[in-house]
């Protein structure tokens, strides 16, 4: 976890230039270690709720987050003890959601970080599609690192040198698109 939290305050403090690197270098598990983190999150923070509890709550009420607000009919008041995932990557604390919780602000903003983490690379996939469907599928079994090097090379018959022109080759044409939006250009 703690190479992971790194990634995390890299990435948080990284230009749209070495985002995109950092995106390119952990693209197999990228979505991994942000979900990861932000489960952690959760659970920090659910036991944050537990902990710090208001009194003024009813034990059973509980409201989920998610696309919509739902309370537990079988409270007597309904309570912001519980949050989904889903609620943290789309940094949805509204109505009260974290009261109770005494570092409120430092979640919000890692939630907020966890969020932009997974926008960007979901960003980065749909600019995959400027490539032709056989480079696309090319690039991305290479940065999933489902095959090989050499065996690509092997396979299309040429030397790894190429193999990894091509790459790059590519790489480039999707930064070329995809840095002005990180960039906040476009």
């Amino acid at each position: 976890m703690a190479a992971n939290t790194n990634i995390i305050k890299v990435y948080a403090s990284a230009d749209a230039p070495a985002k995109v690197e950092i995106l390119f270098k952990n693209y197999s598990n990228f979505l991994g270690i942000v979900d990861s983190r932000t489960e952690g999150l959760l659970y920090l923070i659910e036991n944050e709720k537990s902990f710090n509890h208001k009194a003024s709550h009813g034990d059973l009420g509980v409201r989920v987050q998610s696309a919509g607000h739902y309370s537990d009919p079988t409270g007597n008041t309904a309570t912001d003890n519980a949050i989904t995932r889903e609620a943290i990557i789309q940094c949805d604390f509204s109505n009260g959601v974290l009261d109770g919780v005494d570092r409120e602000q430092e979640f919000i903003r890692e939630a907020s970080i966890l969020r932009n983490m997974r926008r960007d690379y979901q960003l980065l996939n749909k600019q995959f599609q400027i490539l032709p469907e056989e480079d696309r599928r090319f690039l991305c079994a290479y940065l999933r690192g489902e095959y090989e090097v050499p065996d690509i090379a092997d396979e299309l018959g040429v030397n790894c040198s190429a193999i990894h022109k091509k790459v790059s080759r590519l790489k480039i044409k999707v930064k070329e698109t995809v840095l002005p939006i990180l960039d906040g250009k476009l």
